[in-house]
């Protein structure tokens, strides 16, 4: 039955046929370099061909069994070709063994279901998306005569969106200058993604990478089908000063010519990869992830990377993990019923001018320069929106976002749904205020209050170490800072 299923797959014709393999070929000749006809140094003409004509089969077969048509933007000949080397490997192996000295089609198609299946289990761990028959991300629903699904086009706009925020998090200025790029590197990404940087490897350095993604990353990696993109971002890190120093017109071919050439070069992008995903913040990195497998619709991404209540929390700072110091946007008597440990009060006031943002802007820098602390924005609501931005709006808000993007402020986050968006157990761990007025309503909640409070006094010990080792004295906001005769708890 099964092999009856299969024939009935390869007799289905298949729309993008010769460009799938153009591309075999082409990757094919990439990766086994000049190959030689007859005698001589380098790959067997004959073997090549017969590799590429497996290798086309294989996809075929694949593609057709999830209902797709080829595309280059599928990135799949890039990422069949080291694959492929193991399967010339193998057959010639099996060669020597049989008293013959080269890659016989015989042999290669005796393994074709080994190369079909390892093709499938690699997918199915690097490209969800496309093993689930969505590699551009979720269908399109279109209103206009009822609900109907129209299928995406590539390339996957919503990765790409998540990519861009992935990337400003991590080396703002850099995504900064590469999306002024004409023409636009979208596509280019995308292909970099789907072939996990098959466009931009030699074989071996790719063959070393796909086994690094298949059964490497470690364990403090939450979201490991997030790593492709957060590969992809260190690959552009690695070639940041090049990159700035092109005009946007030259930027696409300076992209092209990024490079790893050898399986240590693969190692270390994988370690640097595998660091810089450790430190992202837990939601961005979910919506990394979900955009990757495209197993659900994903709303807009807003400009920079949304921060949860706790990853504000002086007091769960472990080695490895950032400190954040607060940008306080809301009104001056918000702010004074309660504010976080590490603080600068901007109101919206003071916030309306420019010079005074680009001087908040200063102090924080010496602050951040020394690594371990980055900004975080505090809205009163949702700082998408007028109502969570009283005094402010919205607008103003993104605009103080792009100008500390601009300044390259890396690791920059914004608290997802503002101040109104904590717990009453996160204000009063967090809180340096004791005159935040709890809401009492609910069952259980003087006992959950006392324990915040129990751990509000550690939070305001390690805020208070934490403003000695990492600033001098600045003095923020209007009101004279406060010593520790005062009392612990002010505002830095």
């Amino acid at each position: 039955a099964e092999a009856a299923k299969v024939r009935m797959l390869l007799a289905t014709p298949l729309r993008g046929v010769a460009d799938l393999v153009a591309d075999v070929h082409t990757a094919v000749e990439a990766a086994f370099g000049p190959c030689v006809v007859g005698d001589g140094d380098g790959f067997p003409a004959e073997a090549a061909s017969a590799l590429e004509e497996e290798g086309v089969a294989v996809l075929q077969l694949l593609l057709k069994s999830l209902s797709l048509s080829y595309s280059p933007e599928l990135g799949l000949a890039p990422l069949l070709a080291p694959l492929l080397l193991l399967v010339a490997h193998g057959a010639g192996s099996a060669a020597l063994e049989a008293g013959g000295g080269s890659v016989t089609r015989e042999a290669l198609r005796g393994q074709r279901s080994d190369l079909f299946n390892c093709v499938c289990a690699c997918l199915g761990r690097l490209s969800p998306a496309l093993m689930a028959g969505k590699p551009w991300g979720m269908p399109v629903t279109a209103t206009v005569q009822g609900q109907v699904h129209v299928p995406a086009q590539p390339p996957n706009q919503a990765l790409l969106l998540w990519l861009w925020v992935l990337l400003r998090y991590l080396q703002p200025a850099l995504a900064l200058h590469l999306q002024a790029a004409e023409p636009p590197l979208s596509v280019r990404l995308g292909r970099a993604l789907t072939s996990l940087l098959g466009t931009h490897t030699d074989a071996a350095a790719h063959l070393r990478l796909i086994e690094l993604c298949l059964f490497s990353i470690p364990a403090e990696v939450a979201f490991p089908r997030a790593h492709t993109p957060v590969l992809l971002v260190c690959l552009l890190a690695r070639g940041k000063e090049s990159l700035l120093a092109m005009p946007p017109d030259s930027l696409l071919p300076a992209f092209t010519q990024l490079r790893l050439s050898t399986p240590r070069e693969a190692q270390l992008l994988h370690e640097e990869a595998c660091a810089a995903h450790a430190s992202l913040p837990h939601g961005l990195a979910a919506a990394v992830a979900d955009a990757w497998a495209a197993d659900q619709p994903m709303p807009p991404p807003y400009s920079v990377a949304w921060l949860q209540g706790d990853e504000l929390d002086p007091s769960l700072h472990t080695p490895g993990r950032l400190r954040r110091w607060v940008v306080d946007l809301r009104p001056e008597a918000e702010h004074k019923r309660g504010c976080f440990a590490l603080t600068r009060h901007l109101p919206p006031a003071e916030a309306k001018r420019p010079e005074v943002r680009e001087a908040v802007r200063a102090e924080l820098r010496e602050i951040c320069d020394g690594g371990g602390v980055a900004p975080a924005l505090l809205t009163s609501g949702d700082p998408r929106t007028d109502k969570g931005t009283p005094g402010l709006g919205a607008q103003l808000v993104r605009e103080i976002v792009d100008e500390f993007l601009a300044d390259g402020f890396a690791n920059l986050g914004v608290l997802q749904g503002g101040f109104h968006a904590l717990s009453l157990e996160q204000r009063s761990a967090m809180l340096v205020s004791d005159d935040v007025a709890p809401d009492f309503s609910s069952p259980g909640q003087t006992d959950r209050l006392a324990g915040a409070k129990a751990a509000a006094e550690r939070a305001k010990a390690e805020a208070a170490k934490a403003g000695e080792k990492l600033t001098r004295v600045f003095s923020f906001g209007r009101k004279p800072a406060r010593s520790k005769a005062a009392g612990e708890g002010g505002t830095p």
